[in-house]
């Protein structure tokens, strides 16, 4: 296990202080996507990046991508699909998530940071259990190359009791 001083140094000598995205290991896609069975499905990638390496990596029947630095903004796109995913900006999560609730057949999985958990409130997760979405599965993993432990969190057109929740 490195020191908190060993990662920050690693994590500052993996980041450009100019670029302001940071994005997914290649190596974590593969294991995120790993969870899900995509053949044959219709999937969006909901932040494909400069690298598209959640797009590249994605072995589905259809899929498509958005990427708003390269004209294909996410609050724009209307297409049904089955699954979205990605690593979305961490600043619009939640609008994201709600989005993906209009655009999602199926589902929707996400690789968040600590305080994607955290917007998961009592009063959001009613909002998406009345979209008929339910917290499936959650991910945890530690990314040497940023800071902080990581979570892939899955929501499927499933019911289940997995998360229970009290709104007073």
């Amino acid at each position: 296990m490195r020191s908190t001083k060993e990662r920050r140094l690693k994590q500052v000598e993996n980041i450009n202080p100019d670029v302001k995205k940071h994005y997914t290991p290649l190596e974590i896609v593969k294991y995120c996507l790993s969870f899900l069975d995509l053949r044959e499905m219709r999937v969006l990638d909901v932040g494909s990046g400069e690298n598209m390496v959640w797009y590249n990596n994605l072995i589905c029947r259809e899929k498509d991508w958005v990427e708003i630095d390269k004209g294909k903004d996410f609050f724009d796109y209307n297409d049904k699909v089955d699954w979205c995913i990605g690593n979305p900006p961490f600043r619009v999560l939640w609008d994201i998530i709600k989005k993906s609730t209009e655009l999602s057949d199926k589902g929707f999985a996400y690789l968040v940071a600590i305080d994607g958990i955290n917007r998961l409130t009592p009063k959001r997760l009613q909002f998406l259990k009345d979209k008929g979405f339910y917290l499936n599965k959650i991910v945890v993993m530690n990314i040497s190359l940023w800071w902080g432990r990581y979570f892939f969190i899955i929501f499927k057109k499933e019911k289940n009791d997995f998360v229970g929740w009290r709104n007073k």
